[in-house]
């Protein structure tokens, strides 16, 4: 019975991962335009769109392949049946920069009109090594393998960055933030969703101001803010500064045994054991040095308890 349930649970898994996989990256027969161009092992890479979605692969050819999607509610348009002349559509290359764009003449990148909505998205296949900037007011934002500058900005949906490192810039307004299997010198902000970041190594600085954060099995230098959830944080390594704030919920991290480092926890209630502990130490609060000290640990929050725990 166990071994028929694990071959059912297997199934399912492998079903629900080619599912993703098949969501994540579009049929090219479905793509209104495809163009290809020869470039650099690290060209520029700018993609802009506003009602649609703007996806960034990178990959081991020095050559961007860009693929254009318009839609209209859930159905693909081709241009055998549909006019995009009222749109502004710049798909090009000027020396190593490419330039893929969407926009409606006379409306800003509003592609709205009436009850006819149509949606173009853009989906990039780039060099590792490119600086890469993609756009978008209307839809969710992703990119993978690009090793160099990452910035994916949106107003109106999701930011998910993977296995990227670098100097990357995850913004949103209106969404929430995904990492994963990220290293360098990472900024993610979203005001209005929660912050999900397994494997971060480096210096990452993470921002909400609506919803919980989830940091799991990371490293490095992080700084966590959130004025409307919880922050929950697990490291694999502790030789660096952490910190983390939240005005509307409580604090769980957890550490690998450390013999030296500081603490400043600050909350209704702290909870955690003191080991060859100096300094100061209360029910709400705790400030000092384990061992000679050296990175610090630092966690404050109004709403809730800090809980401190070690590996």
């Amino acid at each position: 019975m166990a071994n028929k349930l694990s071959k059912i649970l297997l199934s399912l898994i492998t079903f629900l991962l080619l599912t993703v996989s098949g969501l994540l990256a579009q049929n090219e027969q479905d793509a209104y335009r495809v163009e290809n161009f020869s470039s650099s092992d690290s060209p520029s890479v700018n993609i802009r769109t506003s009602g649609g979605s703007v996806k960034v692969f990178g990959h081991d050819r020095d050559e961007v392949k860009v693929l254009m999607y318009v839609r209209r509610g859930g159905s693909y348009l081709f241009p055998s049946d549909t006019d995009l002349s009222d749109f502004e559509i710049d798909i090009s290359k000027s020396g190593d920069r490419i330039d893929a764009s969407a926009k409606r003449e006379g409306n800003g990148f509003n592609i709205f009109r009436g009850g006819r909505s149509i949606s173009i998205s853009f989906e990039v296949y780039a060099p590792t090594g490119s600086v890469v900037e993609g756009r978008t007011s209307g839809g969710s934002v992703y990119g993978e393998n690009i090793h160099n500058d990452l910035i994916l900005r949106t107003s109106g949906g999701s930011v998910t960055a993977k296995n990227s490192s670098g100097n990357i810039v995850l913004n949103t307004s209106g969404g929430s933030l995904n990492m994963e299997d990220l290293e360098g010198n990472i900024s993610a902000r979203t005001s209005g969703g929660s912050v999900n970041a397994d494997r971060l190594n480096g210096t990452a600085e993470l921002r909400t101001s609506g919803g919980s954060i989830n940091i799991r099995e990371s490293a490095g230098k992080i700084s966590a803010t959130t004025s409307g959830g919880s922050i929950r944080a697990g490291f694999t390594e502790f030789n660096e500064d952490i910190e983390l704030r939240t005005s509307g919920g409580s604090i769980t991290i957890n550490i690998p045994p450390v013999d030296n480092f500081e603490m400043d926890l600050t909350a209704q209630r702290v909870q955690t054991e003191l080991r060859n502990f100096t300094g100061e130490s209360n029910r709400n609060s705790i400030q000092g040095r384990v061992g000679d000290g050296g990175p610090k640990i630092s966690a404050r929050t109004s709403g809730g308890r800090v809980t401190l725990t070690y590996d």
